[in-house]
């Protein structure tokens, strides 16, 4: 073997070694395109958590560790309040995956009770992040929610897909490959909607969807889409689904949520859906909730298995 030819392997084993570790870091292909407006971007503010929150005593004891943003979305001619976590040991120079949840009003919470998970080391260090609405709304009553999570899913998922994920990574170092969307009732069907979406987008920002007790029936309403016809249509476009989803209900739900869901599973089938994962807890719609966030958190994150 002649001196140049060992050269070049030399290099190029080196050049080998740094894609991979880039690729295990997610530096490759992290950077999303971001078509927030001049007005949305100058709309930012950044603040502690204002008491204005509606459950700001449940986090008032770890109020330090939870940033608060605001942001205008000109589609939705709607501001929204995020609350953002970083990891306790936080290194702007490292990636780390973004867990977002939706219903903010009711996910603040989760944030103190999520972020032991990372403090005692029992899942990696993840940034997590809720949406929820400018203060002044009701956004417990069913109306609210009904208009970003069905209504006018598409300009929704197209705020979280284009404005907010994008900017959040300008922030901060996000690996987008290993990040998840969550959502609950309203904002499962939602989370549906997205998974079902995500190839018409550039933006991918999720690998991950947690789809819990999803309000299927809300659909019913020839006002809203409705959801068979997301799959079918998704189906048309695309030939398998490589998204990673978690579907959970628990085991009291009320109304036609658990027949809903058992309807989906057959279709995922006829679909040959492999990446869904379904898992029944014990509790009533809402009462499961807090259990599941942290079974998703060890599901995806749990230390030792990335």
């Amino acid at each position: 073997m002649t001196e140049r030819l060992k050269n070049m392997l030399r290099v190029f084993s080196a050049m080998s070694l740094i894609f991979f570790i880039s690729c295990q870091n997610g530096r490759i292909n992290e950077k999303l395109i971001n078509n927030m407006s001049s007005n949305e971007r100058e709309s930012v503010v950044f603040s502690a958590v204002s008491k204005n929150q509606k459950y700001y005593s449940e986090v008032a004891d770890v109020a330090e560790y939870i940033q608060e943003m605001s942001v205008y979305d000109e589609e939705l001619d709607s501001t929204y309040i995020i609350h953002i976590t970083l990891p306790p040991d936080f290194d702007k120079n490292r990636y780390y995956p973004m867990y977002m949840m939706t219903d903010g009003i009711w996910r603040l919470s989760d944030h103190a009770e999520l972020r032991p998970l990372m403090v005692n080391g029992e899942i990696e260090d993840i940034i997590l992040v809720s949406i929820g609405c400018n203060y002044g709304i009701n956004a417990e009553k069913t109306e609210t929610r009904l208009v970003e999570l069905v209504q006018k899913s598409g300009l929704f998922l197209n705020f979280i897909t284009d404005n907010l994920a994008p900017y959040l990574g300008e922030l901060y170092n996000i690996n987008y490959k290993r990040s998840a969307l969550m959502g609950h009732s309203l904002g499962g069907l939602f989370v549906y909607y997205a998974v079902f979406s995500h190839d018409k987008y550039k933006n991918e920002p999720f690998n991950y969807y947690v789809i819990a007790s999803p309000s299927f029936f809300m659909t019913n309403n020839k006002s809203n889409w409705k959801y068979g016809d997301i799959e079918k249509d998704y189906f048309k476009r695309n030939k398998k689904l490589e998204k990673e989803i978690y579907l959970t209900v628990g085991d009291k739900e009320y109304g036609d949520i658990l027949p809903n869901v058992n309807n989906f599973l057959q279709r995922s089938k006829k679909y040959g859906i492999t990446t869904l994962d379904y898992e029944v807890f014990d509790g009533t719609h809402s009462g499961y909730v807090k259990p599941m966030l942290r079974k998703s958190l060890l599901k995806f994150y749990k230390k030792g298995d990335f």
